[in-house]
């Protein structure tokens, strides 16, 4: 018998294959069969989602948001994080509700095609950037840790100004002026600002500390874009109570 041959896919398997799909309908067919599968480990390959949950997977490989919504009401683990085992660079999957609901706010972007001259376009709807706010705010109710690090022992708030930084605008280095492209708007400031809200009141730790810069929150982004959009949470913290 020849070595090629491939094995037939388990119920923890399929589950993977039917998310990747988009098809909501087979992610409860293999749910019914082996309702253990929503905790399922994701296989060796393909390697970008490697030892991931069934959450993380619907939230990183395009975001099958009817997914990910019932995965999250039907016992999907909300602290889960991937073994360093199977991914050197593993993070909570809380990580991942808060890049969604980041990736999802209204903003203009590179529409991906023209460069002379730049055009943007505009990314998102007031509908879908509520959608994954909601859906990150759902997490953190059925107890997501806001404690939780990643393998640099940076939390879900550091995570939360690192991503919206890749979203700002870019300088560059040579002149010091930013290059044209991700306008910071009014919108998108609404949209972002009540993630680090929702981060901070719940917990999540103002001065965390990465493990491998040795730097703080406000000592690595103080200097970049993103803190004309979350600055203000770290500089409302250190006002007198008299100045309140």
């Amino acid at each position: 018998m020849s070595n090629d041959i491939k094995k037939p896919e388990t119920g923890s398997e399929m589950i993977f294959d039917a998310i990747r799909a988009d098809d909501l309908e087979q992610v409860k067919t293999v749910l019914r069969e082996n309702p253990a599968a929503i905790n399922a480990i994701a296989p060796k390959r393909p390697l970008d989602t490697r030892g991931m949950s069934p959450l993380q997977v619907s939230l990183c490989t395009g975001r099958h948001k009817k997914i990910a919504w019932f995965l999250l009401e039907n016992g999907a683990d909300v602290n889960y994080i991937p073994d360093r085992k199977l991914a050197e660079e593993a993070r909570p999957v809380l990580f991942d509700g808060v890049n969604a609901a980041i990736w999802n706010a209204r903003r203009y972007a590179w529409d991906g095609k023209n460069t002379s001259p730049m055009q943007l376009e505009w990314k998102h709807t007031k509908e879908e950037a509520d959608d994954a706010f909601k859906f990150l705010r759902r997490m953190l109710e059925l107890g997501a840790d806001v404690s939780v690090t990643d393998h640099y022992g940076r939390n879900c708030l550091m995570e939360a100004v690192s991503e919206t930084n890749n979203l700002c605008p870019v300088r560059s280095q040579d002149t010091g002026e930013y290059y044209p492209g991700r306008p910071v708007t009014s919108q998108m400031c609404d949209d972002l600002r009540r993630i680090f809200r929702l981060l901070i009141d719940v917990g999540a730790d103002m001065d965390n500390i990465s493990s491998f810069s040795k730097k703080s929150i406000r000592e690595h982004y103080e200097s970049e874009p993103v803190w004309q959009i979350c600055g203000c949470f770290w500089d409302e913290e250190n006002k007198l109570p008299t100045d309140k």
